[in-house]
């Protein structure tokens, strides 16, 4: 496994343009997440926005040839219409094993200028768009190692048309990130399907726009990094497509964190009207019991109820549900 590293864009400064982070060899790692000594991609400052492009592995793993255009060009994609970026890494010498790797293409790491381990660093996930005019349904996802059918669909207006032996069939798109994450501070890479107290391959299709991921940082500079593009989201399938990603990243001082969410040691997620804790196990009993105290804790730290009320809220207004990840639950805005 060989550490690709490439020069940092320059410390963001006053009155600069968005920074906008290419996936290119050099600013992406194949199937692993950042470590601590990962040479960061992108400096950024706490409160910027920045723009930051992903790739979709669909057409270019090594079961499917590595060849995003001959493998698109046999569902009548031209080659115009893959993108340069997945152009260039299939043809580059970035090492990727379907073996050994993981599958996903992660762009990054970017450090992010004060965060230190004990901090929060908050994600908002400010647009997801899609970056071709078509999308890869695939099974893949739950199904573990292989090679599953896929099925490529054109995308307009929002829309993708899936194609049945009964006519097409239309799915709204709901773009959202499967990996987003911060590295851990031990300096060694995890395998991009991993998931842990980093964030890391989380799955939700709740991390699209709006909503903001609360990770807690474990080595100076955060080290974001973020990958897995989808345009939908179901159970056990998936509509892969790129994405360009805006958010804004905000450090929060281990302070305000301790003051505002308690004691987070695991991410979490908050949209306009709603919390969403998250329980990261491999047993599902242990996984909801996590995301409940964790629930517990943001209700107490952050909007004034006792530890009683915020069991009887929950009990009340949360919905929980598993996945292969772990547990997460949605739990409106206290009134």
């Amino acid at each position: 496994m060989t550490i690709t590293e490439a020069p940092p864009v320059a410390v963001p400064g006053p009155r600069r343009r968005r920074q906008h982070l290419p996936a290119r060899p050099g600013t992406v790692v194949w199937g692993w997440l950042p470590g601590a000594r990962d040479r960061p991609v992108l400096l950024a400052a706490s409160g910027e926005t920045l723009t930051v492009d992903t790739v979709s592995h669909e057409g270019l793993l090594g079961e499917q040839g590595r060849d995003p255009v001959a493998f698109f060009g046999r569902h009548h994609i031209p080659a115009d219409r893959v993108p340069e970026d997945h152009r260039a890494l299939a043809a580059s010498d970035v090492a990727h094993d379907p073996v050994v790797d993981g599958p996903h293409v992660i762009t990054g790491p970017i450090s992010v200028a004060g965060a230190r381990p004990g901090d929060v660093l908050a994600v908002h996930l400010l647009d997801l768009a899609p970056r071709t005019s078509y999308g890869v349904l695939t099974e893949r996802h739950g199904r573990g190692r292989g090679t599953p059918p896929v099925t490529v669909c054109p995308i307009r207006d929002g829309v993708a048309r899936i194609p049945t032996a009964a006519g097409d069939l239309a799915l709204r798109l709901r773009p959202s990130l499967a990996v987003l994450g911060v590295a851990t501070p031990d300096g060694l890479r995890r395998l991009s399907t991993r998931v842990g107290s980093h964030g890391g391959n989380l799955d939700l299709p709740i991390l699209g726009a709006g909503t903001t991921l609360h990770l807690p940082v474990q080595t100076a500079g955060a080290l974001l990094h973020l990958g897995g593009p989808r345009l939908a989201h179901g159970h056990g399938a998936a509509l892969e497509g790129p994405l360009r990603v805006t958010l804004r990243v905000e450090v929060i001082s281990y302070e305000a964190a301790r003051t505002r969410f308690g004691n987070p040691r695991r991410p979490f997620a908050t949209t306009a009207d709603a919390l969403i804790p998250l329980g990261i196990a491999a047993d599902p009993a242990l996984a909801l019991r996590q995301c409940a105290a964790q629930g517990e804790e943001l209700l107490v730290a952050g909007h004034g109820l006792t530890r009683d009320q915020a069991r009887t809220y929950l009990g009340a207004s949360a919905v929980f549900g598993t996945g292969r990840t772990g547990a997460h639950a949605r739990v409106p805005l206290p009134g």
